[in-house]
């Protein structure tokens, strides 16, 4: 595979602008054809797709890349075939008959134009296609950069794009470091970035110098708290499942857990048994996703061994050793680590989970609202009223009750962060609205008693009826 260079990718991105000059508006039955197409284009490359992904990470379960990766591209973009009729229509608002008379206002979903889209590598297939159902819903045109740290997965994606779309609509450019940078420096009508926080300011800063509108979509430590009655053997079980899942390299996966104080024991004691249950052997199994290369094998293992050395518990739930030939990683718990510890400042991004402890609920609500805002935040309760407490007290992107992952997996909701977790969502109908520039229109009639109001002389008394009207006390 032949890096992009600059200038090809100058060029792409002014074929395209090009193109959407000529079609601003596409129809609902043009869309509608190209959601179609991509989900011709995700049938075909089925096998391709788990090839390059089992290729990237040196094990990666087949049903994994079917239901998550290629699968969610697919049922997204179903999802929005079903609703994009609807979505298209102008929004007609009300407006006062006393203000405006026949006055009359709608607000239409335009294209905003061509957008950028930097995807990571631990979706490398799903981050890369999924937003792009959205993309092309709204009527704009796309360019994928996908990451250099899947190799295989970035190829499987280009030639798939390259066989199913005309490069004026959809393409992919593949290069590092220096292609990215200057990626995110062409004037986007919207640029689109998953990853790291600390790139992702680098991403905005570039944007910035164009006020390109950006979607940053980006990770964060997410808390899981369990409640007093959420120690069910099930609910631990959930939990770690959700936590291993693609080796724990997804960016909502829970982060760290949060235990009431006197339970901490029971809880790790849960996790023993219900991981032995469910991985008597898990580094090894098929089912075991590898860390996408050495670096962050070493990575996440150097958690670890830092908190091994400063006398903190370090437990592999079911007694597996590491295997860095693979890059598996056991299933660890690392238990009441201090805040100074790197497992307790980074993003952990592999199947290490600290676990610490919370003398009252209102304590662990203030422990995650005094860190930087998480993508998503879990609760693990029966209690309404905890549920209730947590949804409107903690500050995250999403939020999962007795479930890790499902707020951004489903097509109807909207998937974003917030504050340090991201800016703007994809998915949804707020997924469309967000690749679209929402657009007022007021129709202006003539009997329109404020139009009349503003006419010179302002002293005639119906400027000074209105204003007098709304500083009136509403009873």
């Amino acid at each position: 595979m032949t890096d992009t260079s600059n200038a090809q990718l100058q060029a792409l991105f002014e074929k395209q602008k090009r193109a959407f000059a000529s079609d601003r508006y596409p129809s609902l039955a043009v869309r509608l054809g190209r959601l179609k197409q991509l989900e011709r284009m995700m049938i075909e490359y089925r096998q391709p797709m788990r090839d390059a992904l089992a290729a990237d990470f040196d094990s990666h379960h087949p049903l994994v890349t079917d239901l998550f990766e290629s699968g969610a591209i697919i049922a997204r973009g179903r999802y929005i075939q079903s609703q994009l009729e609807s979505w298209m229509r102008p929004q007609v608002r009300e407006l006062h008959p006393m203000v405006h008379g026949s006055s009359s206002a709608r607000v239409i979903h335009q294209p905003k134009g061509v957008i950028g889209n930097i995807s990571p590598w631990n979706f490398p297939i799903e981050c890369a296609l999924v937003m792009i159902n959205d993309m092309l819903a709204a009527g704009n045109r796309a360019i994928i950069k996908t990451s250099e740290l899947a190799p295989a997965s970035a190829e499987v994606v280009r030639a798939a794009v390259a066989s199913h779309f005309d490069g004026d609509l959809l393409a992919v450019v593949t290069g590092g470091v220096d292609l990215g940078r200057h990626f995110a420096m062409l004037p986007w009508d919207h640029l689109t970035y998953t990853g790291s926080t600390s790139v992702g300011r680098l991403v905005m800063e570039a944007a910035a110098k164009n006020l390109t509108s950006v979607t940053l979509e980006m990770g964060g430590k997410n808390p899981t708290v369990f409640a007093d009655d959420g120690f069910e053997s099930s609910l631990v079980e959930r939990f770690l499942y959700f936590r291993v899942f693609k080796g724990g390299q997804v960016c909502t996966s829970p982060d760290y857990v949060l235990v009431p104080e006197g339970k901490l024991d029971q809880w790790v004691d849960m996790a023993k048994q219900a991981w032995t249950t469910l991985y008597p052997k898990y580094v090894g199994h098929p089912d075991a996703t590898g860390a996408i290369n050495n670096h962050h094998y070493r990575r996440v293992m150097s958690y670890v061994e830092e908190a091994q050395k400063k006398g903190v518990l370090v437990i592999s739930l079911n007694g597996d050793e590491p295997n860095p030939k693979r890059r598996q990683i056991p299933m660890y718990v690392v238990v009441n680590p201090p805040d100074n510890l790197q497992c307790m400042q980074q993003e952990i991004f592999g199947p290490v989970t600290p676990v610490k402890t919370y003398k009252i609920f209102d304590d662990a609500i203030a422990y995650i609202n005094a860190r930087p805002s998480p993508l998503a935040a879990y609760l693990v309760t029966r209690d309404d009223t905890l549920v209730e407490k947590f949804s409107t007290q903690v500050t995250s992107g999403g939020m999962g009750v007795n479930v890790f992952g499902f707020q951004a997996a489903d097509p109807t909701l909207p998937f974003g962060g917030t504050g340090a977790s991201g800016i703007g969502c994809h998915s949804g109908f707020e997924g469309f609205v967000n690749f679209s520039n929402n657009k007022s229109i007021f129709n202006c009639a003539d009997d329109d008693p404020l139009m009349h109001a503003i006419r010179p002389p302002y002293d005639s008394g119906m400027a000074q009826a209105f204003a007098d009207a709304v500083f009136t006390p509403m009873e």
